[in-house]
């Protein structure tokens, strides 16, 4: 029990190192690519062999702990002295004087194992040869003073002086100790200037949220200093969108509208109209679009231009509010459609910043079968797409959709997940147990590696911050797997374990942490479950379906995370405080294996969130993909974005850059659409 804490304990102090030491791997990897950018091979070359022959394993601590065992069970004790000597003198040379008796203890408990493992093992010419090296180091210090006896004593694991050293406790508590002191250690090390870039950004971007802040809180008080009192007050000012404002801009050079907005997608081309739209269209158009968003978008944008007096108004305004005539009856011009008037026949009028503008739709129509995955890279400018017929499709959204390279599989691909640290590969699993790394550069599949047969990869998701990724499969006869795999060995590491549960518990989602430390995995029996990947073990459980979870995501904040079941619910758990779900909301209009092709299918992405974690884009069974406010008491509908003719959408995928949101949803026709939203 107490080493079940201990361990608990160095997964916490792991997780504060690996916000601070994840990022060396990527900062060697960025070093490389500029080597190969400038030309600079041989330079590269014996880059590539230092880090080959690197001690310090990128301040990994768990690779360093795997090699000093490594040289333990293997009787190298050259080896195991000259890379303590490394750590003593690159590191544990620079602490306080304070630590060096700790670093003496650690040291000497290393080389206690080191014994206790050959006297176990029946190695006795490598005790001989360990005193024959080490007593003019040894010699004089107490702590050693009746270790000299042990090559003369029988049955050492039984006498009262070294018992303790053969017991596996004292070991495991020796290895996490070690572990808990490297990780503290690395921690509090100075960085270079290059690998503190995150710190950086972080301390800018925390300014700049901090400076609109305050410009929003001056705009209301300025907004306050100019509200009418009495009714002599002056007349308020024109109360104008960021639209209306760009409109007043005299055209530069021959420049356009377009031009003044920075964003690539006022090319695009309209999609399929949602089912609200009347019977008559089938296309809208970019200004069409702007005036048939939901009827309290719709208010607000007539309102503000229409506050104006008529003979300022920009033509812009006029087309704006001529349309609207066209699409909501009882619309007039001039100052009996103002605010005031809207208030009196209560209509509510949102805020622009708590308001989605939906500004184009375009399709993807590469795909001719049903959609079982699609995903943006990390930084969002790419997407990946496959289909129950083997194909994958890596495309670009924007300006309009571009296709950049297709592959075809032997089975359908039910899972893929991109390289985190390299977005340039990303790995797909396939219904015939097949899982591939794949290089959108080249067009190829760099190598493949089969499961089972038997076996179908329902779920994949790459660490983000080593080279590694962990699938899981599952058979028909509802048995399962999760496996870790290394993508530079290109071989299996390992099974991880998920707990207890029966022989027929199957994970069918599963999402690495911030750090790579933990995997939350989704599974039939309705839990949800944390698995510690440096052990390969469950470290928590808790029951949050009725009927097997089928998607989940984390909260941006990695405190919480997200579950769809088949029970039809939307829940939000803890992470930390485990139990009854903390929020929990039911969804009536969503595809669970309605049909033959999405019972055959994953679902594993019914629904994503945004980058704020305060909105969900969840799929639907006939009316494409909602965007949903999420409250206290439930889900708010925001947006139906539509796009799919009463056809059941069953993926779904959304990125944010700047003040614009792109969102993709996928239906079983095989029609992916993409909407471009401007963000509140």
């Amino acid at each position: 029990m107490l080493l079940g804490y201990v361990k608990h304990l160095c997964l916490i102090l792991s997780e504060v190192y690996c916000l601070k030491m994840s990022h060396i791997q990527l900062i060697d990897e960025l070093i490389r690519e500029y080597f190969v950018f400038r030309g600079f091979m041989n330079t590269l070359k014996s880059f590539d062999s230092e880090l080959k022959t690197d001690k310090d394993k990128s301040f990994r601590v768990d690779k360093i702990i795997d090699q000093l065992v490594q040289f333990i069970y293997s009787y190298d004790l050259s080896s195991l002295r000259e890379l303590w000597s490394h750590l003593d003198g690159k590191i544990f040379s620079k602490l306080d004087h304070e630590f060096t008796a700790a670093v003496r203890k650690l040291e000497n408990a290393v080389l206690k194992f080191y014994l206790a493992n050959a006297v176990a093992n029946g190695k006795s010419d490598k005790v001989s040869e360990f005193f024959t090296k080490m007593t003019s180091d040894l010699q004089g210090q107490p702590e050693w003073k009746e270790w000299f006896m042990l090559p003369f004593v029988k049955n050492a694991e039984e006498c009262s002086t070294f018992a303790v050293h053969f017991t596996r406790p004292w070991q495991d508590t020796l290895l996490v100790s070690l572990h808990n002191f490297l990780a503290i250690v690395f921690q509090a090390m100075s960085l270079p200037v290059l690998a503190r870039y995150e710190e950086a950004a972080l301390r800018m971007k925390q300014l700049q949220d901090e400076n609109d802040m305050l410009k929003q809180r001056l705009a209301v008080l300025q907004q306050k200093d100019q509200t009418p009192i009495g009714p002599e007050a002056p007349s308020t000012p024109d109360i104008m969108d960021d639209f209306y404002s760009i409109a007043q801009e005299t055209p530069v050079s021959g420049k356009s509208l377009k031009d003044f907005i920075k964003s690539p997608i006022m090319g695009r081309k309209p999609a399929c109209p949602s089912s609200q739209g009347e019977p008559g269209q089938k296309r809208y158009s970019m200004k069409q679009r702007l005036s048939s968003t939901p009827t309290a978008t719709g208010a607000w944008i007539k309102a503000a231009l229409n506050s104006s007096e008529g003979g300022t108004a920009s033509k812009r305004s006029v087309s704006l509010e001529a349309r609207s005539r066209g699409t909501r009856s009882g619309s007039g011009s001039g100052r009996d459609n103002s605010l005031d008037n809207l208030d009196r026949r209560n209509v509510k009028v949102p805020s622009r910043q708590d308001t989605f503008l939906l500004l184009s739709q375009e399709e993807m129509l590469e795909h001719r079968s049903s959609i079982t995955q699609c995903k943006f890279t990390p930084s969002g400018s790419v997407v990946a797409s496959a289909d129950v017929d083997g194909v994958i499709k890596v495309w670009s959204p924007a300006p309009n959709p571009k296709l950049l390279a297709t592959t075809t599989c032997k089975s359908s691909v039910l899972s893929l997940d991109w390289v985190a640290k390299n977005e340039r590969f990303f790995v797909s699993g396939s219904r015939q147990g097949a899982v591939c790394l794949h290089d959108t550069d080249e067009n190829k599949i760099i190598w493949e590696a089969s499961t089972d047969r038997n076996y179908k990869v329902v779920s994949l998701s790459c660490s983000p911050t080593e080279p590694t990724f962990v699938c899981a499969c599952t058979t028909g006869q509802n048995q399962g797997k999760l496996l870790l795999y290394d993508m530079k060995t290109r071989k299996m590491e390992r099974s991880l374990s998920v707990g207890l549960g029966g022989p027929n518990l199957v994970v069918n989602c599963c999402t690495y942490n911030h750090n790579g430390q933990l995997l939350v995995v989704g599974c039939s029996d309705g839990t949800v479950r944390t698995v510690d990947i440096r052990n390969s073990e469950c470290v928590g459980s808790w029951s949050a379906h009725l009927g097997a979870v089928l998607c989940l995501q984390l909260t941006p904040d990695h405190n919480s995370c997200y579950s769809f079941g088949m029970d039809g619910k939307l829940c939000r758990h803890s992470l930390t405080q485990r139990g009854i779900p903390a929020w929990e909301a039911t969804l009536t209009d969503i595809p669970i294996g309605s049909n033959a092709i999405l019972a055959s299918s994953p679902l594993s992405q019914a629904f994503c969130l945004d980058q704020s974690g305060n909105h969900a884009l969840i799929c639907c069974a006939h009316s494409g993909a909602n965007i949903y406010q999420i409250t206290n008491t439930g889900l708010n509908n925001v947006l139906q974005l539509g796009g799919h003719c009463n056809v059941a959408t069953v993926a779904c995928d959304w990125t944010n850059a700047n003040q614009c949101g792109t969102c993709i949803t996928a239906s079983v026709d095989g029609n992916i659409c993409v909407s471009t939203l401007l963000m509140p």
